[in-house]
């Protein structure tokens, strides 16, 4: 019972640590609000529409409510007993997961095979396994067979869940590569003189340079693709698009080791990435978004 409890205690800790830290989650409110005012600007009329009626304010509004109440909405803590040790947060690693706990995960990452597949599943051979590109496609289901009749809040929900996972799945460090690195880039490194682990960088730190922080300034950075380039980073199904992130990310995951020191320039030198990642995600969730309300 007391390990139920001090779990319990430290999960309401980690709670409000997202509620009050941009930086623990992935891309942080301007990366988010970037990709969803790129898709703002790449939806048919009829899904604008439609989406404003549904929601009462544009994309961006909405593109960090996944976080907000990531404790409310999806648990991504590492409760499940099959989630690799050291995947876990640190609270949970010497947890005794006999415990019974009512808790089901919906991850903010994704997870891909040695040949950087992405499973269309969350569940491989009964274990769990982190899976938004998996939830993407449950909830677009959910609101292209049923959006109009849907509960407001539930529906709400769906969209801004979407809107969030596509952020989530593209940013680099969100990826599970089995067997090889389950981590996602939770190492300790430096970057100017501050401590954090990789995953945190890419987490908010990789826009701390020269770039504005108005996301319809980033938007207009990272929206250069023609439509030809378009339609070809389109292509596919969203579990494609996630095994493409993953292959594109894989070198991020292997530069650096525990204890390194990056380089003061390397959110510039990353920048390319950075801003291909934004602009593909939004491509991809405004196709999502006009498919499920055409």
């Amino acid at each position: 019972m007391n390990t139920l409890k001090n779990a319990l205690a430290a999960f309401m800790a980690l709670s409000l640590s997202f509620l009050f830290s941009p930086k623990a989650n992935s891309w942080g409110n301007l990366g988010h609000a970037t990709v969803a005012k790129i898709a703002q600007d790449h939806l048919t009329p009829k899904a604008r529409k439609t989406l404003l009626r549904y929601l009462g304010v544009p994309l961006p509004a909405i593109a960090s409510d996944a976080d907000v109440y990531r404790a409310v909405w999806t648990m991504d803590l590492g409760f499940v007993p099959s989630n690799p040790e050291a995947a876990r947060v640190a609270f949970l690693k010497n947890f005794d997961f006999t415990t019974p706990l009512n808790i089901s995960p919906w991850s903010h990452s994704i997870t891909v095979d040695e040949n950087f597949k992405c499973y269309p599943t969350d569940n491989l051979d009964g274990a769990y396994i982190n899976n938004a590109a998996y939830y993407v496609s449950l909830l677009s289901k959910q609101l292209h067979e049923n959006a109009e009749k849907m509960d407001p809040f539930e529906r709400y929900k769906a969209i801004a869940l979407i809107v969030h996972f596509l952020g989530d799945m593209h940013c680099p460090m969100h990826v599970v590569y089995l067997p090889a690195n389950p981590v996602k880039g939770k190492i300790n490194i430096v970057f100017k003189e501050k401590a954090m682990t990789l995953h945190s960088f890419w987490d908010g730190a990789v826009f701390d340079s020269n770039l504005p922080k108005s996301f319809g300034d980033m938007a207009f950075l990272a929206d250069t693709a023609s439509p030809k380039e378009i339609k070809e980073i389109t292509e596919g199904n969203i579990f494609d698009w996630a095994g493409r992130t993953a292959e594109k990310c894989w070198p991020l995951h292997n530069t650096w080791k525990e204890g390194d020191t990056l380089p003061s320039t390397y959110s510039t030198e990353v920048r390319p990435i950075m801003l291909s990642q934004l602009r593909d995600a939004g491509y991809r969730l405004a196709k999502i978004l006009n498919e499920i309300f055409k």
